[in-house]
C-alpha cells in the first residue's frame, strides 16, 4: 500500500536534480493538504553504505545519475521507500529520524490512522548523501543545488509551512528560499531532547506543528 501521492510528479520531475536521481523526489502524502495544513518538512540529507564512494565528490555526483549506483544503494536513497511505512515501521538504527518525528507528529495532534506522515511532505535538504552516521561536509555546489531544488519542490506542492528539522540545512538555506521557514535540531540528534530555555526542541517542534493543525482545522 502506498501512503503517498503521485499529483505533484509532473511538475517535480521537472527538476534537474530528480532526473538524474528520481529517487530522491520528495515524500508527499496521500492526505497532504486534504485535512490539514500543507506542511513541508526538511530534514538533513540521505545516506549511503559504508563501502559507498559515489557520492565522495560533489561534482562527480551531481553530473551522474542513479543508473550508476548498485541495488543497495538505490534503497538507501529511496525517499519515498523509506517513508512508506505503517506506524512504528522504522526499525533500524539509522532510522531514529523517522521514529522520532512520528513520535512528535502524533504528540501534535495529527491523525495515526496507518501512517502519520500521509498528513504531510517531507524531503532532504542537501540533494548529495553524506558517509554513513556523519553530517554532510558541504560545498557550494551542495548549497546552490540544495536551495534551488528546495525552491522548485515548494513551487510544485505550495506548502503552508516549512519546516526544518536539521539546524545545519536551516542555517544554510532558509535565506535563500522563496518562502518563510522555522527549523529544529535533527531528531536524531542529542539536541532534539536537550532543554534549551527550558525547552526542548521536540517539545518546541510539537507545539508548532500542534498550532498550524489546530488553526487549519479551526478555518475549515
Amino acid at each position: 500500500m502506498n501512503y503517498y501521492t503521485e499529483v505533484f510528479d509532473d511538475k517535480l520531475h521537472c527538476i534537474d536534480i530528480y532526473q538524474r536521481y528520481p529517487l530522491l523526489k520528495p515524500f508527499v502524502g496521500s492526505d497532504y493538504g486534504t485535512v490539514g495544513p500543507r506542511i513541508l518538512l526538511i530534514a538533513e540529507s540521505h545516506y549511503l553504505p559504508s563501502e559507498s564512494t559515489v557520492h565522495i565528490n560533489a561534482e562527480s555526483w551531481y553530473s551522474s545519475n542513479e543508473d550508476k549506483l548498485t541495488s543497495k544503494e538505490q534503497r538507501w536513497i529511496h525517499t519515498r521507500g523509506i517513508l512508506n511505512k505503517p506506524l512504528k515501521g522504522w526499525q533500524a538504527k539509522g532510522h531514529a529520524i523517522y521514529r522520532h518525528l512520528e513520535s512528535a507528529l502524533l504528540k501534535a495532534g495529527l491523525p495515526a490512522n496507518d501512517s502519520v506522515f500521509r498528513q504531510t511532505a517531507f524531503m532532504n535538504a542537501f540533494q548529495r548523501p553524506a558517509k554513513t552516521g556523519v553530517s554532510i561536509k558541504t560545498t557550494n555546489q551542495d548549497i546552490e543545488i540544495a536551495a534551488d531544488t528546495i525552491n522548485q519542490v515548494i513551487e510544485a506542492l505550495q506548502p503552508e509551512y516549512v519546516v526544518f528539522v536539521s539546524t545545519k540545512a536551516k542555517r544554510a538555506l532558509s535565506k535563500r528560499l522563496n518562502h518563510r521557514s522555522v527549523g529544529f535540531h535533527h531528531p536524531a540528534s542529542p539536541w532534539w531532547n536537550r532543554k534549551q530555555n527550558k525547552i526542548s526542541s521536540k517539545e518546541r517542534f510539537i507545539d508548532l506543528i500542534s498550532g498550524f493543525w489546530n488553526d487549519k482545522r479551526t478555518d475549515r
